[in-house]
């Protein structure tokens, strides 16, 4: 694997720590605020530079970038601070003509991100409901948990770049940056989780 593509890989699991880092910071007060206020910057920065850089990478991180404000999945300072870089920074691109981006692969993360953001804010409301029944029969409790599974990973987003894959060549590191993205993002959403229950934030 060529040094960029590691590179690519990193920057993508750093993302994904930031922002769950960011997100328990808000939402759970589990980490520090200030912590996660100086992190916004740094991974706005780390964003802007991926856009930069590759025009496949500009389409995926555009195209969730604009699922998630259509989504109203930015509710904190931090992140709207990171956004606004973000956008800035495509603006500043685009007018002077150093912007590339596979349309395509924008439309079909938009798209796809915005499916799992979705899905992901109904399985989160369906798992905090104590009046959800849990013990149905064997095959529509295999359903449910599969559809929690793939909301809960997103891997409509996983389908979407594969598609991406095979009919317009994006490179495979894309999805493995995906991968390490997701698997950051949930490492620290386990920590988050483990400290909430030891602080007794409920």
């Amino acid at each position: 694997m060529a040094g960029e593509e590691i590179v690519f890989i990193i920057l993508f699991g750093f993302i994904g720590a930031s922002l769950k880092y960011i997100d328990a910071s808000y939402d759970d007060g589990v980490f520090n605020r200030n912590y996660a206020l100086a992190l916004s910057p740094v991974t706005g920065i780390v964003f802007c530079g991926i856009i930069a850089l590759n025009e496949y990478a500009a389409g995926i991180y555009l195209g969730i970038v604009i699922s998630v404000i259509l989504t109203g999945k930015i509710d904190n300072f931090a992140f709207s601070l990171m956004v606004a870089m973000i956008l800035t920074t495509v603006v500043i691109l685009g007018v002077s003509g150093e912007l590339s981006v596979s349309i395509l692969t924008l439309l079909v993360m938009l798209i796809c991100s915005g499916i799992d953001e979705i899905g992901n804010d109904l399985i989160d409301k369906e798992m905090k409901n104590p009046h959800i029944i849990t013990n149905r029969s064997g095959f529509k409790e295999l359903i449910r948990t599969l559809r929690i599974r793939w909301f809960l990973y997103r891997i409509t987003s996983y389908v979407g770049i594969i598609f991406l894959i095979f009919t317009i060549s994006v490179p495979w590191v894309f999805f493995f940056a995906l991968i390490a993205e997701e698997v950051m993002y949930q490492l620290v959403e386990s920590y988050a989780r483990k400290k909430k229950c030891q602080q007794g934030i409920i």
